[in-house]
């Protein structure tokens, strides 16, 4: 069943057809931005802690929800490529807005792929304060967990052979569609979540804890090199998670990886006790995480990080 839900905003045009909304509150006049985007089929209001987020604050910070090409269902023909060029467009409209201001980008599930890449990747786009990668996770072995060892490759080889002809951005049929979270995926995109073996060399795996430390390197290395301050917020219960992966260790090489190039961590940053994939629980474990991220973009803002 669905939860009515209502919230006070200002929906703010960043280019002609997208459009990002921003929490406000009572007699609070924000001067910073922390700008989010959520996981697969997300969009504006659907992480359970958004609300939350935006009351708790400093009020010197507003919460703002990008809604991207790829939000909702649009995620299955978009890319990271096109996520981070979008954000980038968003970054630019608020730091015109509120020049003065700070801009932080958080990023939920493969929410946190677009910041990574955001930081990390090649290319020219306005620099960002600080990022949040809250539950960055592995598609590539929650898609593994999903499907059948033999459906998973021969979906991998059907979507390799429709790319060798060209036709990369031809919808999949429904049996691999509609089968990963409802949504109608192109070949292309198929491969950059499900990135298959040897090489995984698929754009979204940047998360997965069996790949070679290099990619770290040129992932949280490089956002590390480019010195913006980050935080990782790995939930201790997330089930998109296979049972067998160590996330302390997995983790732990995330940060080495950024901290050896350069990069300062945020003093919040690790494993989130007791926190599911979108911290839907109340209560101690919310509240740990709001304290968190309230205490990264406040020593932001103080340059005590």
């Amino acid at each position: 069943m669905c939860t009515n839900i209502n919230a006070p905003g200002i929906l703010h045009r960043y280019t002609s057809r997208l459009v990002a909304f921003e929490h406000t509150r009572n007699d609070v006049s924000p001067h910073n931005s922390l700008l989010f985007v959520g996981g697969l089929n997300d969009g504006f209001l659907t992480v359970p802690y958004a609300q939350d987020l935006a009351a708790f604050l400093p009020s010197s910070y507003s919460f703002i929800e990008v809604l991207l090409s790829s939000a909702f269902s649009g995620w299955g023909h978009s890319s990271i490529s096109q996520d981070v060029e979008e954000m980038g467009k968003c970054v630019e409209y608020f730091q015109s807005l509120r020049p003065r201001g700070k801009v932080v980008l958080m990023g939920n599930s493969t929410g946190c792929q677009v910041v990574l890449a955001y930081l990390s990747s090649e290319g020219s786009r306005p620099k960002v304060d600080g990022g949040i990668l809250q539950a960055p996770v592995s598609d590539r072995q929650a898609i593994e967990m999903i499907y059948p060892a033999e459906d998973y490759k021969r979906y991998n080889k059907m979507a390799q052979k429709w790319v060798q002809e060209g036709k990369g951005d031809y919808i999949l049929p429904n049996e691999v569609s509609l089968a990963l979270l409802g949504a109608r995926v192109t070949a292309n995109r198929w491969l950059s979540l499900a990135s298959p073996g040897p090489e995984h060399a698929g754009e979204d795996d940047m998360f997965s804890s069996d790949l070679e430390y290099g990619r770290f390197q040129s992932t949280f290395g490089m956002a590390g090199r480019r010195g913006v301050p980050l935080m990782i917020l790995f939930s201790e219960n997330d089930t998109f998670v296979p049972k067998a992966v160590d996330k302390e260790a997995l983790v732990a090489r995330m940060e080495k990886a950024f901290v050896d190039a350069g990069g300062q961590l945020g003093k919040g940053s690790g494993i989130l006790p007791g926190a599911s994939h979108t911290v839907k629980e109340e209560g101690e474990v919310r509240d740990e995480f709001l304290n968190r991220v309230r205490n990264f973009v406040e020593s932001l803002e103080r340059g005590t990080l």
